[in-house]
């Protein structure tokens, strides 16, 4: 288990209580008008990941002046909600 992760992950934890309370692994909660499941940490740390890339190639692809595709984009909110991270608005970069 890479420390860093598992620090991102307790993080990750301590966020969920906070917003939805005391849920088990697996339960579902809404946010950012999503239905999200509380994520044991191998999960997480896959989704932490997938989330992580599309973050970076995101402001990569902005930052060059290329345009947004909006299936990226959706994906994007999708994981930022998973991982409880607040989306970057791209289109201020």
């Amino acid at each position: 288990m890479d420390e860093t992760s598992y620090d991102v992950y307790k993080h990750y934890l301590s966020k969920f209580e906070d917003l939805f309370g005391p849920l088990s692994e697996g339960e579902v909660a809404q946010h950012q008008g999503r239905l999200i499941q509380k994520l044991g940490y191998d999960e997480f740390e896959k989704k932490w990941k997938e989330y992580k890339q599309l973050d970076e190639y995101l402001c990569e692809v902005m930052s060059s002046g290329a345009t947004l595709n909006d299936d990226i984009y959706r994906n994007y909110l999708e994981l930022s909600a998973q991982v409880l991270e607040r989306p970057k608005d791209f289109m201020t970069l």
